[in-house]
C-alpha cells in the first residue's frame, strides 16, 4: 500500500507541472486560494488522527509536570511546582549525574535546584492558552491539544509567510513554484515527527516555531510600503519574536532576521524624521516580555539568563558543557548531511540511534537523517554565491545572508546545548528551506529559456517527490518509538503489507 501513497504524491506532482492552472502566477484568485487552503486543511486533518489518541494511551511523566503542575504553580503564583523532592535526591553529591540518580526517586525532566523543582519548559504556551483553560474549564489541558493548537498555528503561518514572500518579490512565477515552497515550510517543521510524540518538548519547539513564523509574516507586512512603515505589525512582529523566546529560548537567534527589515525601516523613518516613534515599536515589545521572564528565571534559578535547563534532571548530565565543543563537526553532520539507511523490508529506512564519536554527556537520541535528505530542495544551496550577487533588492539579498548565517549558528547552539535528536531540528530546518526555495525562485527567474524553466520546475518536483517519501517512511511508517505500530495496529498493516 505504500506504492499506492507513493503514487498520489506522484499524480498530484504531474498535475502540477501539467495543467495550465498551476504554471500561471498566483494572483490571489478565488480558486488558487481554495487550491492553497484545501491542501493546508487536508495535511491538518491528517495529522489531527494522532493527539487524542496518543493521549488516551499516554498520561504522565514530562505531560503532567507541564499541564498540571506548572499550571498549578502559575496560578498560585509560585515559581517552583508542587512536588517535594526526595530525600535520596537531596542528598546526592551531584544529582544532575544520571547514574547518581538510578536508584533514586525523581521526576525526569524537571528541573531541581536548591532542593526545589521547577519546570524549564517554556512558559508563554503555558500562560496563553493551558492557564486559561484551567480557569475557565477547571480541567487540565493534554499537552497533545495544547501542542497542537500551535501545530494548526505553524502550518497556517508557513503557508502564510511563503506567500507574503512570493508576493514581495517573485510574483511573477508561476503559482507552483508557491505551492512548492509552502511543501517545503511543511516539510521543515516536521510536523509529522513532533505530532507522532506530543510531550512538552515538542509544544515548547512547535509553539516557538509558530510565533517565530508570525513575526516574519508581521514584518513582512510592516514593510510592504517602504515609505510607509505599518507600525502596527511592526510592534506584532517584535511582540512575536520575543514570545518565541519565552517558548524556547534558542529562538532568539530568529530576531536576527528582522535586522534586514528593521534596516530598511530605521532608514526610512529617519529620513521622514519618525524614528522617535520607530525605535520604541521595536524595543518595548522585547522589554515587555523580556523582564517578566528574566525576573522568572530569577526567582527560580538566581540569574536573569537561565532558563532552566542546566538544572534539568535527564538523560546526561548538561552542569558542564566544557568539552562539548568537541561534538560541533560531527553534530553538524548529522543534523546537515547524514544520509538515511535505508533497507530492503518495511519500513525501508532504519532510525539511527546513539551514534559513537561523542562526548560522554552528549544526548544521543533518535534521528531519520540530514535535513538535506529530508528536504533535497535544499542543494540549491550550493548556487548561493552565484546568485546573490544578482539580486538587487537590498531587503532580499541581507535575507538571503542572514538565514544560512542565523540558521548554521543556530544549529552549533542545538549541538552544543541540546544534543542530536530530530524534533532539535525545527530550531533552523525553516531557514534553510527558505533560502533553498528562494534560489531556486531566482534561478527560475534569471532562466531566458522555456526548457530551462521546465527543466527547474521537474526537477524541484521530483526533489520533493523523494523527500516526502523519505519523510513519509522516515516519521510516519518508523517514528520514534514505533508509535504507528503501537497505536495504530490496522494503520501499522495497511502499510507494511
Amino acid at each position: 500500500m505504500l506504492i499506492v501513497f507513493i503514487l498520489l504524491i506522484v499524480l498530484f506532482g504531474f498535475l502540477l507541472y501539467k495543467l495550465k492552472f498551476f504554471n500561471r502566477p498566483y494572483i490571489s484568485s478565488g480558486y488558487q486560494n481554495v487550491v492553497i487552503w484545501m491542501i493546508t486543511f487536508l495535511f491538518i486533518v491528517f495529522l489531527a488522527i494522532k493527539p487524542s489518541i496518543l493521549y488516551s494511551k499516554y498520561v504522565g511523566g514530562a505531560e503532567d509536570l507541564y499541564s498540571k503542575y506548572l499550571v498549578n504553580s502559575i496560578i498560585n503564583k509560585k515559581a517552583e511546582i508542587s512536588l517535594e523532592p526526595s530525600e535520596e535526591l537531596k542528598n546526592l553529591e551531584n544529582p544532575y549525574n544520571p547514574e547518581e540518580r538510578e536508584n533514586v526517586e525523581y521526576y525526569f525532566d524537571a528541573s531541581y535546584y536548591n532542593g526545589k523543582y521547577y519546570i524549564y519548559f517554556g512558559i508563554v504556551p503555558a500562560i496563553l492558552v493551558f492557564v486559561p483553560y484551567t480557569l475557565i474549564t477547571g480541567q487540565y489541558l493534554p499537552i497533545s491539544s495544547g501542542t497542537f493548537i500551535f501545530v494548526i498555528i505553524a502550518i497556517i503561518a508557513s503557508a502564510i509567510l511563503a506567500i507574503q514572500i512570493y508576493k514581495r518579490w517573485f510574483k511573477n512565477l508561476p503559482f507552483n513554484l508557491l505551492i512548492l515552497f509552502i511543501v517545503s515550510l511543511w516539510i521543515s517543521g516536521l510536523y509529522i515527527w513532533n505530532t507522532w510524540r506530543i510531550w512538552a518538548y515538542e509544544l515548547t519547539l512547535i509553539s516557538g516555531f509558530a510565533f517565530v513564523l508570525l513575526g516574519l509574516i508581521c514584518i513582512l507586512l510592516a514593510t510592504k510600503n517602504k515609505n510607509n512603515i505599518n507600525m502596527k505589525y511592526l510592534v506584532l512582529s517584535c511582540l512575536c519574536m520575543a514570545l518565541s523566546v519565552g517558548c524556547r529560548p534558542t529562538f532568539l537567534l530568529s530576531s536576527f532576521l528582522l535586522i534586514p527589515f528593521l534596516y530598511d525601516i530605521i532608514k526610512t523613518s529617519y529620513k521622514n524624521k519618525k524614528l522617535k516613534y520607530v525605535i520604541p515599536a521595536i524595543v518595548i515589545p522585547y522589554i515587555i516580555v523580556a523582564i517578566p521572564l528574566m525576573f522568572y528565571n530569577y526567582i527560580r534559578y538566581d540569574s536573569i539568563f537561565e532558563f532552566g535547563a542546566k538544572y534539568q534532571l535527564t538523560a546526561v548530565d548538561v552542569t558542564n558543557l566544557s568539552d562539548r565543543y568537541k561534538d560541533i563537526p560531527k553534530g553538524l553532520y548529522e543534523y546537515l548531511l547524514e544520509p538515511p539507511k535505508f533497507k530492503t523490508e518495511y519500513p525501508y529506512i532504519e532510525l539511527r540511534v546513539n551514534p559513537s564519536g561523542h562526548t560522554y554527556n552528549y544526548y544521543n537520541g533518535v534521528m531519520v537523517c540530514g535535513i538535506l535528505f529530508l528536504n533535497l530542495s535544499l542543494i540549491s544551496c550550493i548556487f548561493m554565491p552565484k546568485y546573490i550577487r544578482k539580486v538587487k533588492d537590498i531587503t532580499l539579498r541581507n535575507l538571503m545572508i542572514s538565514l544560512p548565517i542565523v540558521g548554521l549558528i543556530s544549529c552549533i547552539l542545538v549541538v552544543y546545548m541540546g544534543g542530536n535528536a530530530q524534533r532539535y531540528a525545527v530550531d533552523f530546518f525553516w531557514m534553510f528551506s527558505i533560502i533553498s526555495m528562494i534560489l531556486w525562485f531566482l534561478m527560475y527567474q534569471y532562466s531566458t529559456k522555456e526548457v530551462n524553466k521546465k527543466a527547474i520546475i521537474i526537477i524541484l518536483i521530483v526533489l520533493f517527490i523523494i523527500s516526502i517519501c523519505i519523510n513519509f517512511c522516515g516519521t510516519f511508517l518508523n517514528s520514534e518509538s514505533d508509535y504507528l505500530k503501537l497505536y495504530f495496529p490496522k494503520i501499522y498493516e495497511f502499510f507494511r503489507f
